[in-house]
């Protein structure tokens, strides 16, 4: 298998998790599994990565109940996080889904994990006009979903 060796982990502890054994085997996404204990007791076949990561903290028993960690505000707030626009920090024009290439600025746009192109502009504020119309045009209603609920 490839990627991390999960034997080298077994027994340390990962949030509310412990791990347990290595099952070899795979999910439907090719990710490794291993089986690990809860903190509650319950054990639960879960992908390594993600519980390595951090990306999974329980078996979900800490998302029941009143004292959740994650409520529909949370989950809210975490999609509405996910259309923000943040610039990456290689980014040499300064500005979110614009890029220089080949003497001309592409802009692009990414819906639900899709990249969209929008086009290629001679100038930096024809590209600017550009991502904030293709932004309003895709992330406006989306974000009023999320606002309405």
């Amino acid at each position: 298998m490839r990627g991390y060796n999960i034997d080298d982990y077994i027994g340390k502890r990962f949030n509310h998790l412990t791990l347990i054994k290595n099952l070899n085997k795979l999910d439907k996404h090719n990710s490794k599994l291993a089986l690990f204990k809860c903190d509650c007791g319950n054990e639960k076949e879960l992908v390594f990565t993600q519980v390595l990561s951090g990306e999974v903290t329980s078996c979900s028993c800490k998302k029941r109940g009143k004292n959740s960690n994650l409520t529909l505000t949370s989950v809210k707030n975490k999609k509405m996080e996910f259309y923000k626009n943040q610039t990456q920090k290689n980014n040499k024009t300064g500005y979110t889904g614009i890029s220089y290439i080949n003497g001309k600025y592409r802009v692009r746009i990414q819906i639900n994990h899709n990249s969209k192109h929008i086009g290629y502009f001679n100038t930096l504020e024809d590209a600017i006009k550009a991502r904030k119309d293709a932004e309003e045009k895709y992330f406006k209603p989306i974000l009023e979903k999320y606002k309405a609920d």
